[in-house]
């Protein structure tokens, strides 16, 4: 298979099937040049893929009932979801992605994102263009405008420009800085700052600008930029391990690229294997690709529909994508133009960053196990499992010594054949089985059912595919739809970040009415030990953790990060004074948390000694 087209879908969760059976797929819809204005991958609405079993709603039966279900095949249905009217935070590189692509279709030199930290707007997070660099450089200015700004914490009841934008949600433009009376008017003159645009965006406002000197562009009024799809640049850096994003628009009868963004990682990673400044985006901007041609480009922009490589091979840029190791690509169409992101090979999930995105699965969906099915030398093998420990008693019970996850690994799946993890494989859309014995494609079915495997959902993540379920015993949750199964999804990118930076333990907190509660966590095996070693008892920091909640008014670092949709760092957690667990910091010697805002509620993690 070439490529295949499928309704546009973000990792969000899904609707009971049996609800939405007849709902009306469209295209998105966006409108304006703002924001604030769209609709559809914005803060609108979206529609999803789901597979199924026919017949979503059951009555829960058990033993020798399950014997008696008719078998009935998978079948895609489509369904339409009205997303809920609730922002989503934007971090890492979802977040440097939107400032530096604003940047490139604006002809600003810098952008800035201000959020809302407990009444006061801060820098959450900026970027500094390579042509606006030099030009600084060279005139002996190590700093820059942006780098300044983030020393300034302004009212966000005030009249300045940030905070009537952010009170307002509509735009504005200082089209002269000097002549205006904006709080860092001296500070924008130091740096020969001459106009600003400031617009809403997510849960905060986005400013961008231009200076003297021949880097920046200079504006008549404010530029009209596409809208990128901040849902699409979530889905593929946050859960599937996408490495660059890239902007098609088109001009007369042609594609071009006017924006991109490259993750650091992968651009550090380019640079040792090449020795050079080539990534798969700089060269695809040199292509002009036909709008009224059949490839992935223009058939997303005709159809209005999501277009996925699975086959780089018949691409025009089937070389390139072969030079830069690029496996997976995909599409998605707006009103200015088409958003494309791509998976390279040899990405996958590994180490602490697996252990915990199974684990962490299984404690916000009740499923009673979690395996990651990885897809290698043209085969799907699983590669890392996780049974959680009340599954494993229920087993014991049972007189068995192992589980249905540790089974499966005698398996090997065919990546292009029918059966629901090459479906997921395929398609890059989610899956839900409500009865396992009702799935006629399912190669593990029997030993399924002999496990007493009741339902399964599966999603994709980098590398390959998560499969979770429940069972037909009270050690795992009961699901009735994808919704039940998918209620929180953990960002793998983030995952890996903190991992990589030495964090020992991550905690997920989920609002609950109006409080914050832990709905999954993790800690190293190697910290599980030593402070099993040191205390003599089985306490950490998470389990602790788990025993409070934390009011959703209140100004720790848990409700101020989900407020202002802005990452908090506590260096030395033990001594802040808003900081409700101190005492649990100093308990077990973490040195450093980090907070960061997710679509489903805040990932913290943290380093302990």
């Amino acid at each position: 298979m070439a490529f295949v087209q499928s309704v546009p879908c973000v990792d969000l969760p899904i609707p009971c099937l049996a609800q939405r059976a007849n709902a009306q797929v469209s295209a998105p819809n966006l409108v304006g040049a703002y924001e604030s204005q769209a609709t559809g991958y914005g803060l609108g609405g979206c529609t999803i893929l789901a597979v199924a079993a026919a017949g979503a709603q059951r009555a829960r039966q058990r033993g020798a009932q399950r014997q008696q279900r008719p078998r009935l095949a998978l079948r895609a249905v489509a369904v339409a979801e009205k997303v809920a009217e609730k922002v989503v935070p934007l971090t890492g590189c979802t977040l440097q992605a939107a400032l530096k692509m604003r940047c490139d279709t604006s002809g600003a030199g810098y952008s800035i994102y201000w959020a809302n930290e407990n009444g006061k707007l801060v820098v959450a997070g900026c970027y500094i263009t390579e042509a606006r660099k030099a030009e600084l450089k060279s005139k002996g200015i190590e700093t820059s405008f942006a780098d300044e700004s983030e020393a300034y914490a302004l009212d966000a009841s005030a009249d300045g420009p940030i905070a009537t934008v952010y009170k307002s949600k509509q735009p504005l433009m200082i089209p002269d800085v000097a002549s205006s009376n904006m709080k860092r008017k001296d500070l924008a003159a130091k740096y020969g700052i001459g106009q600003i645009c400031f617009i809403p965006m997510e849960s905060g406002v986005l400013e961008f600008g231009t200076s003297d000197g021949s880097a920046t562009a200079t504006w008549e009024k404010m530029p009209e930029c596409p809208l990128i799809p901040k849902a699409a640049l979530r889905q593929g850096f946050e859960n599937l391990g996408a490495s660059y994003a890239m902007f098609w628009a088109r001009e007369g009868d042609s594609f071009k690229v006017v924006a991109d963004y490259v993750t650091e990682a992968r651009r550090k990673a380019l640079k040792v294997s090449r020795d050079d400044d080539e990534t798969f985006c700089s060269k695809s901007r040199g292509v002009s690709i036909d709008a009224n041609g059949n490839g992935p480009i223009a058939t997303a922009a005709k159809t209005g529909e999501v277009v996925k490589v699975t086959d780089t091979a018949v691409m025009k840029r089937a070389a390139l994508a072969k030079e830069f190791g690029i496996k997976r690509i995909h599409f998605f169409p707006t009103e200015a133009g088409v958003l494309e992101f791509g998976i390279p090979e040899n990405t996958f999930l590994t180490g602490s960053t697996l252990a915990a995105s199974l684990k962490m699965r299984c404690d916000t969906s009740g499923a009673g196990y979690a395996m990651y099915w990885m897809e290698t030398d043209g085969k799907l093998v699983v590669a890392g499992d996780y049974v959680t420990p009340a599954r494993a008693a229920a087993l014991a019970d049972m007189g068995k010594t192992t589980s249905f996850a540790e089974a499966s690994k005698e398996y090997t799946l065919d990546p292009t054949g029918d059966g629901p993890v090459a479906t997921v494989i395929k398609t890059g859309e989610p899956l839900y089985i409500q009865d396992v014995a009702t799935c006629d494609t399912m190669k593990r079915g029997r030993l399924a059912v002999d496990w007493g495997i009741q339902s399964i959902c599966l999603v994709p993540v980098p590398g390959g595919v998560m499969e979770y379920g429940t069972s037909d015993e009270s050690s795992t949750a009961d699901w009735t739809c994808m919704e039940d199964a998918r209620q929180a999804i953990m960002p793998k990118a983030e995952l890996e970040t903190a991992f990589n930076s030495g964090a020992t333990h991550a905690i997920f907190w989920w609002r609950k009415g109006d409080e914050f509660v832990v709905g999954a966590s993790f800690v190293v095996p190697e910290r599980v030990r030593a402070l099993k070693a040191a205390r003599g008892d089985d306490k950490t920091y998470t389990s602790e953790s788990a025993l409070l909640k934390i009011p959703a008014d209140s100004v720790g670092p848990v409700a101020t990060a989900a407020r202002s949709g802005k990452e908090i760092t506590l260096e030395d957690p033990a001594k802040d004074s808003n900081f409700k667990r101190a005492s649990l910091a100093t308990e077990f010697n973490i040195k450093s948390c980090h907070f960061v805002p997710c679509k489903d509620g805040v990932l913290e993690y943290g380093t302990g000694s």
